[in-house]
């Protein structure tokens, strides 16, 4: 069986965090995140997302029903290929509202 090489062992490597950004969908168009948020993984850029969600619920309560159902979270990495989207029905489940 191979062993691993420790060939640079003793220079710590930097720990590589992917950056999501998180942009917001709806019936007006896309609001994009331009500088993004540097988070370890999907799980921590969804609760990040419903944060953002959250404060933004309130306007939305104002919208009609046709345009606020269509609003959308999508979190894009850093391929900017979007990795997660997250309904507003699901937001709405998801805070409690």
């Amino acid at each position: 069986m191979a062993e691993r090489s420790a060939v640079g062992a003793e220079f710590p490597r930097p720990t590589i965090v992917p950056r999501y950004y998180i942009d917001v969908r709806s019936h007006f168009g896309i609001n994009e995140d331009p500088s993004g948020i540097e988070l370890p993984d999907v799980a921590a850029a969804r609760m990040e997302a419903l944060k953002v969600a959250e404060k933004l619920l309130k306007g939305w309560a104002a919208m009609p029903p046709d345009y606020s159902s269509d609003i959308m979270i999508e979190i894009v990495g850093e391929d900017l290929r979007p990795v997660l989207v997250i309904p507003c029905s699901d937001i709405r489940t998801t805070t409690g509202d």
